[in-house]
């Protein structure tokens, strides 16, 4: 077979169908991450190459090569129809009903019809022959009006979808009358063309049943946005949100963004598209691989610099197809400076009353200590001074004896005050540590043998640190009565787990006392109902038990951190 062309005027129509399919068809492959756009890519690849034969089979010169490409033109028919039909179901929403089975169903005969026009030369079932009648025109065989009726129950079926899409979805009603408009035109002018009339040739026949229905597919995508109806309401909500919506690829390229990120970040979106994260975000490339491997990774970050800097909470998911497999990354930024903002304005609330309930606390336990001591020093110097004045010199000197030892122990227990208060106040506090800090001090400042003794169990992971707070001004304030009150030598505290609590036992081998004493009240001073308001305000317990000459025993129990 020769091969011979020459131009003709005719191939122009054919030639402008060529071009709108290829343009269409590139349209759709840039937006093949919406489902509708693929059968709609793959359908005109498969309306091109039935373009590109009407142009050769108007251009050849020979009656054989004419029929070849006449040949050429129907094999990719019946396949385009069929792919056409899944981007009407993906786009009115019933991509659901393209299940394995169904795809099978709706491509068989399309595909049995390819093989048949292969092969016609052995059984002539599509075509008996052809005869030139201005143009090839086919003879049809026994299947061909069956391959025929095929196409135009396809052409039903987008009709229906169509319609049920118009009524259930009145926005995109427009959008679809013009589909369907392009539908008719096409279907009229193939059927007239197939009928062999004579008034519309090949050229003109692929522009009206190709081109026209394309140009209105086109109108409805970049019109209507017609090409997902889902998509485009997701894309107007994306733009409306108030967080920053980014899109990452594979290599963590940034391919989308939505006007509140490009407002967050600074930065026009056309300056953003194809930079990585890491160029535009002040993240570490392990952060962000840490990130990608917890199944929605969080994390903070600032962006700007000093008075116009703001926080923002980092969210990254993966996105998965359909399989299971990664396509890319969503970063979604929630600017939570107020919130942030709020929440340092409750902790500095909370550290001034917890100040000024501290400073309470303190006026109480000065009262109840120095207070009382001064007092007791201002009544004891004015009946010295009476002495003096009657003349009663060693009545006088006793009494300005004790004055001396009183004031010496007032000025200890200021001491001790000082070092319970400072012990523990670095930066990077401990409930341990600074418990045993404190009671090494204390058995070296006043020779009174300390023990401290932890169980398997308890650790500084045991207490919260609001909790290791109290419990040490409770322990120093136990230890401070064991020293001044029983004349304990030796003094042990004892901590250990008791399932959700731990409990904390301080004994001492002093004189002891009479605890009836402590119901009524007469202990003299509120040290240990500082004690008691301490534990209450950790939701622990304190039990005192002591008989004289038999030194005393301290329990505490406390709810353990997890609890």
């Amino acid at each position: 077979m020769r091969f011979s062309y020459s131009y003709s005027p005719d191939i122009w129509p054919a030639f402008i169908t060529l071009a709108i399919a290829i343009f269409l068809g590139s349209y759709g492959l840039r937006q093949k991450h919406i489902p509708a756009a693929k059968p709609f890519a793959i359908a005109c690849v498969l309306c091109s190459l039935w373009s590109l034969g009407a142009i050769l089979e108007i251009s050849a010169l020979n009656f054989s090569t004419q029929i070849f490409w006449k040949k050429f033109q129907g094999i990719w028919q019946l396949p385009a129809a069929a792919t056409i039909t899944c981007f009407v179901l993906q786009y009115a929403g019933l991509g659901r009903w393209l299940t394995r089975r169904n795809y099978v169903l709706l491509f068989l005969l399309p595909l049995l019809s390819v093989l048949l026009m292969v092969t016609n030369e052995f059984h002539h079932l599509i075509w008996t022959g052809f005869r030139m009648n201005g143009h090839v025109t086919p003879i049809p065989g026994r299947l061909f009006w069956a391959f025929i009726s095929f196409g135009i129950l396809l052409g039903l079926l987008k009709f229906l979808v169509l319609i049920r899409l118009a009524v259930r979805s009145p926005e995109h009603r427009l959008a679809v009358a013009i589909m369907m408009f392009g539908q008719i035109i096409a279907r009229a002018v193939y059927t007239i063309h197939r009928l062999d009339t004579g008034l519309i040739g090949p050229g003109e026949s692929l522009l009206f049943s190709i081109g026209v229905e394309a140009v209105a597919y086109a109108v409805a995508f970049f019109r209507f946005h017609a090409i997902d109806p889902v998509a485009a309401a997701r894309k107007v909500a994306l733009q409306q949100m108030r967080e920053g919506l980014i899109v990452l690829d594979l290599q963590d390229r940034i391919i989308d963004v939505n006007p509140t990120a490009t407002e967050m970040l600074g930065i026009p979106e056309k300056d953003l598209r194809n930079k990585r994260l890491e160029d535009v975000i002040p993240i570490d490339v392990v952060d962000l691989k840490q990130l990608k491997n917890e199944k929605t990774g969080q994390t903070n970050i600032t962006l700007g610099q000093e008075k116009s800097a703001r926080q923002y909470r980092l969210n990254l998911t993966t996105l998965k197809e359909r399989d299971g497999e990664v396509i890319g990354q969503l970063i979604l930024l929630h600017d939570v400076t107020e919130e942030m903002r709020a929440q340092n304005r409750i902790l500095e609330q909370q550290g001034l009353v917890a100040t000024l309930q501290e400073r309470e606390r303190l006026a109480r336990e000065l009262h109840d200590g120095i207070g009382q001591t001064l007092g007791y020093v201002g009544m004891q110097t004015q009946t010295a001074l009476k002495w003096l004045h009657d003349g009663n010199n060693e009545k006088a000197g006793s009494v300005l004896d004790r004055l001396v030892e009183v004031t010496r122990d007032a000025h200890v227990d200021v001491r001790e005050s000082i070092h319970s208060l400072k012990t523990g106040s670095g930066q990077k506090w401990s409930f341990i540590p600074a418990l045993k800090e404190y009671m090494d001090k204390f058995q070296v400042n006043y020779g009174i043998q300390t023990e401290l003794s932890l169980s398997a169990g308890v650790d500084e992971n045991t207490f919260s640190s609001g909790a290791g707070v109290q419990l040490l001004r409770v322990i120093q304030e136990a230890l401070t009565n064991a020293r001044k009150h029983s004349g304990a030598n030796n003094l042990r505290v004892c901590m250990e787990r008791n399932g959700a609590m731990a409990q904390i036992s301080i004994t001492d081998d002093g004189h002891g006392f009479d605890t009836s004493k402590l119901v009524h009240g007469d202990d003299g001073h509120f040290g240990l109902v500082f004690m008691r308001e301490r534990m209450a305000q950790i939701n622990g317990s304190l039990k005192i038990e002591s008989i004289p000459g038999s030194g005393t025993n301290l329990t505490m129990d406390v709810p353990i951190v997890k609890e």
